[in-house]
């Protein structure tokens, strides 16, 4: 089921994403977005349904909420500092009986921190790492992608 309206393509043939653009299929929820702010509260809005869907735990689904507002945050604000046009950030979580696997997968420049552009963020690892059971970050051909475990509690 399509919960927004799907991307129209660009003069590249490439999908151009214009705002959030959330699927599910089953026990899968798929967001892909433009790396810009005001489309993360759409982003929250569909991980917070699905979650009530599945009947994850209040408690577990504000922290699954909250880790995957701040892994998308920090992907916009770090990865695409320059040009935010040319990139999407996409959310994948995936639900088991007990466990909840949040993806968040960018194609954003990754830029190390310099002393003239220092990066003072970043995923903010420590709080994800409070929230969720295990973390897991990659940076591998032009792309980052974070791996977020939670437990499933009903």
């Amino acid at each position: 089921m399509t919960v927004s309206t799907a991307p129209d393509a660009g003069e590249t043939g490439m999908p151009t994403v214009v705002s959030a653009v959330a699927s599910t299929r089953g026990d899968v929820l798929t967001v892909h977005m433009p790396p810009r702010l005001e489309h993360l509260v759409t982003v929250r809005n569909h991980v917070r349904v699905w979650l009530a869907d599945f009947g994850v735990a209040i408690e577990t689904a504000r922290n699954i909420v909250m880790a995957t507002d701040e892994a998308m945050t920090n992907v916009v604000e770090y990865r695409f500092r320059a040009d935010s046009a040319a990139g999407v950030v996409t959310l994948t979580a995936q639900a088991s009986s007990n466990t909840i696997v949040v993806t968040v997968a960018d194609n954003g420049p990754w830029q190390l921190p310099t002393q003239g552009n220092p990066i003072n963020g970043g995923f903010n690892l420590p709080l994800l790492r409070v929230l969720a059971d295990e973390v897991h970050l990659h940076h591998q051909d032009g792309r980052s992608t974070l791996v977020a475990h939670f437990p499933h509690r009903g």
